[in-house]
């Protein structure tokens, strides 16, 4: 389960995020964020952690963040992991496909992915969510990580067991896989069509289809348990799984949903730096 911490540096002394006890005692810098500790106004408040990038997209009359406010957040969300201040890192244009890259080639263009590996000595790396599944991965023998955006379409794509395979490339054993699942929509809120449903069924996830009458009159989806499926299915241990998050439709004080605020939501991000 995640532990709530706050920052101590003075950068991030009221940066709140979330820690992997997996992840933490095999030594790895990381966290989960809150909407708690940044400096955004209102709708934004206070740690939006979008993109520069995707901030300037933003259609004209819909609600807007500064692009100095989030700088600072990010600042203040990498120090409050532990990450120091000259670490480059490396984030990519979310697509919900399944496409790994590696951190090196992010930097010279913004490469549309949805999962990132760095090797030891390599950048640190981030993925953005309201709503998607986080996830880091880590190998406590070569050093190497992996941040992953797991929407549903990525589940079914299967970003997740994609990103497991690039960190054996790179010379991890699956088995000894360390990975931390992070504040998503729960499978109580996440209502889905029949289109999503069959999807879900047709990538061999149908277990993770919660029927109608249980939470509603439609069908529901735990995308939390379909990454931790398909996580053991690529031979993870149980035991080195941390998927116990919170839900970000249900806690308005500490996280931005999507689904629950629409265009007013801000962003979460995980971010993880080799060891």
């Amino acid at each position: 389960m995640l532990t709530e911490t706050t920052g101590t540096r003075d950068i991030a002394a009221h940066a709140t995020i979330l820690r992997s006890p997996l992840l933490a005692a095999a030594g790895f810098a990381h966290a989960f964020s809150t909407r708690l500790g940044g400096v955004s106004a209102a709708p934004f408040d206070t740690l939006n952690l979008q993109s520069v990038q995707a901030n300037a997209r933003i259609a004209p009359g819909e609600p807007r963040d500064s692009d100095a406010a989030i700088r600072e957040n990010h600042a203040r969300f990498a120090a409050a992991a532990g990450i120091s201040h000259d670490t480059i890192v490396a984030d990519v244009s979310q697509v919900h496909g399944c496409t790994v890259v590696p951190a090196r080639d992010t930097l010279a263009t913004r490469v549309a992915a949805d999962a990132i590996t760095s090797v030891r000595g390599g950048h640190a790396v981030l993925v953005r969510v309201a709503d998607c599944v986080p996830i880091l991965l880590a190998c406590p023998r070569t050093g190497a990580v992996a941040a992953v955006h797991a929407g549903w379409r990525g589940v079914v794509a299967g970003i997740a067991p994609a990103a497991v395979a690039a960190l054996v490339d790179l010379g991890a054993d699956a088995r000894t896989l360390l990975a931390a699942v992070g504040p998503c929509i729960s499978a109580q809120h996440f209502e889905i069509g029949p289109e999503v449903a069959e999807a879900l069924a047709g990538a061999g996830l149908a277990e993770c289809v919660v029927e109608t009458g249980v939470h509603g009159p439609k069908h529901h989806a735990d995308l939390v348990r379909a990454v931790r499926v398909q996580l053991e299915r690529c031979a993870l241990a149980a035991a080195h799984i941390d998927a116990e998050p919170p839900c970000t439709y249900a806690d308005r004080t500490r996280f931005f949903s999507y689904r629950r605020d629409g265009a007013a939501s801000g962003r979460l991000a995980a971010i993880i730096a080799p060891r």
